[in-house]
């Protein structure tokens, strides 16, 4: 499945009711459709916050799919360079009061994730992520 989203956090609702009927057409389990609409909703809504600065209306593509037991998630936006796995992990075992506020998005799609990968080619950012559909247990 193929998205074009608006940088307009109103289209957060669109994607998820696709992403709800693409799990529902491929068998994906509750869960793990949770921790997929945790993933697309972290990665757009910061794509929608940070990556057209000039404020006019911009369009990124989610592309979704199945491959065995692994979803594939691509995003690709021409938005500012912006290389997420480059941030610094959260100390998730420091005090509430000492921690950094954010941080904990690109942390937790990666919890969710077999595998993440960021490349920048022909001035678009592009973010891969891939996601077991075997349940943990």
């Amino acid at each position: 499945m193929l998205l074009d989203v608006k940088n307009d956090i109103r289209e957060i609702d669109r994607v998820f009711t696709c992403i709800k009927e693409f799990c529902c057409a491929n068998d994906i389990s509750e869960k793990k459709c949770f921790d997929i609409l945790i993933i697309i909703d972290e990665l757009a809504t910061n794509i929608i916050s940070y990556a057209f600065d000039d404020g006019q209306e911009h369009t990124f593509t989610i592309m979704i799919e199945k491959e065995n037991e692994l979803v594939h998630i691509q995003l690709l936006d021409a938005g500012i360079p912006f290389d997420p796995l480059k941030k610094t992990e959260p100390n998730t075992d420091a005090s509430l009061e000492s921690r950094k506020v954010g941080g904990l998005g690109i942390f937790f799609v990666k919890q969710l994730s077999q595998l993440v990968t960021y490349a920048r080619i022909d001035g678009k950012n592009q973010l891969d992520i891939f996601v077991s559909l075997k349940e943990e247990g």
